[in-house]
């Protein structure tokens, strides 16, 4: 089956299915999952569906805000990443959290009695914390990049150099002991690392499936964040030459 003909299919079974896991379309393909992966990037890349903990939903967030909890399993690795990195938040805070599933949900569950202020240029995850009467969001605006559902440009770096946040909450494509932090776009990898000058600290939460893996544009090498927060055990074997930074 050749590769648009695949990617044909991915997407005309996310319109009945709503969300797909990956090794379920490995199976209905009859190809790799690393194949599989490949053609879902490609289709995140052009717009058309967003790639999530170990599968791939449609395009937009206002599904997931319409699902409420339900991309995050009990005790699946999304929710082992975020019920950690809950505890690095304290009341009267500054944070930033860029665009990104896992910052998404994150968001989401912070808890209601918590008063932060929480700097953002997504307008999904802001809205995502619409019920948190004690959340402060302000709401980064430029270029609003549908296909990425996140404002980026000069507008939003200029508004940048305004803040000192004490924590600012990365999210990546692939994190690896040698190159360190990569994603898929340039532009945003840029502003991610003004994100970084504009906190005090920078954590970096993945699940399991993006260790190992480098994308196209690095952020910054390792040891340039605060720490790093994974499903895993601290001195887990995937985890082997991370030592330069903090393993939570």
């Amino acid at each position: 089956m050749l590769k648009e003909e695949r990617q044909q299919l991915i997407l005309e079974h996310l319109k009945t299915a709503k969300k797909i896991n990956l090794g379920d379309l490995s199976n209905m393909l009859t190809v790799s999952y690393d194949s599989v992966r490949r053609d879902v990037i490609e289709l995140e890349d052009k717009g058309l569906l967003k790639k999530v903990h170990g599968g791939v939903v449609s395009n937009s967030y206002l599904n997931i805000l319409a699902g409420q909890r339900k991309g995050v399993k009990k005790g699946g690795d999304l929710e082992i990443v975020i019920s950690k990195a809950l505890k690095f938040l304290k009341n009267n805070q500054i944070i930033i959290l860029d665009g990104g599933t896992t910052n998404f949900f994150l968001a989401e569950q912070i808890p209601k009695n918590l008063t932060l202020t929480v700097i953002t240029n997504s307008p999904p995850l802001a809205m995502a914390l619409n019920e948190h009467e004690n959340v402060e969001v302000i709401l980064l605006g430029g270029r609003y990049y549908k296909r990425y559902q996140i404002a980026m440009g000069p507008e939003v770096s200029n508004q940048l150099k305004r803040f000192n946040a004490y924590l600012y909450f990365m999210g990546v494509n692939g994190i690896d002991k040698g190159k360190g932090l990569t994603i898929r776009n340039y532009e945003e990898s840029i502003l991610k690392q003004q994100m970084m000058a504009a906190a005090k600290n920078t954590i970096c939460c993945v699940v399991e499936e993006k260790i190992g893996v480098v994308e196209a544009y690095q952020i910054c090498p390792l040891e340039k964040i605060s720490t790093l927060i994974t499903n895993e055990e601290p001195n887990s074997i995937s985890l082997l030459g991370f030592e330069g930074v903090e393993r939570v």
